[in-house]
């Protein structure tokens, strides 16, 4: 394994604890970005859908690990996430730092009605709304800490030189 991917590992690794322990203290009104997210976004926009999936499915999984969730509940979500943000890898044309801001939007909404539809599915269709004023802050965290994650990425050179850009 080169040091390049042991570096990733070892990011993602690093903001999956984050996450699950730092992050809940700073949190505004239990309201924290899903850093997880934007990573596996940042990382499958770049190296393609099958990455994203493996990427998605450990970081999923090493959630679930280390929060009180249902074993394969994150893993899921991650996965799907992490496939439909790397189909993109060729097809849009614009900076990459655009497109990861578009696919965290869209990224954001597609995890929150999933965790919707399967809390609806395994908790007897007893689960609360998924747009509430809490997802719009959820949101515009997410917004506003893609750009320092993805130059943070850059940066350590975690990120290949060539992207899905003409730029």
């Amino acid at each position: 394994m080169n040091r390049k991917v042991l570096l990733l590992i070892f990011v993602v690794f690093i903001a999956i604890v984050l996450k699950t322990t730092v992050l809940s203290d700073f949190a505004f009104k239990g309201i924290k970005p899903d850093i997880i997210l934007i990573m596996i976004i940042i990382i499958s926009n770049f190296s393609g859908s099958y990455t994203g999936e493996i990427v998605g499915f450990s970081t999923g999984i090493l959630e679930d690990l280390l929060s009180m969730s249902p074993l394969g509940f994150n893993a899921f979500i991650n996965t799907f996430i992490g496939y439909l943000s790397g189909i993109t890898v060729g097809k849009i044309f614009l900076h990459p730092l655009i497109i990861t801001v578009f696919q965290v939007i869209i990224g954001t909404l597609i995890k929150s009605l999933l965790t919707f539809l399967l809390l609806l599915i395994f908790v007897n269709g007893k689960a609360d709304s998924v747009y509430t004023l809490s997802f719009i802050f959820e949101l515009l965290f997410n917004i506003i800490i893609t750009p320092v994650i993805f130059f943070l990425l850059k940066t350590l050179k975690l990120l290949p030189l060539t992207t899905n850009s003409r730029f």
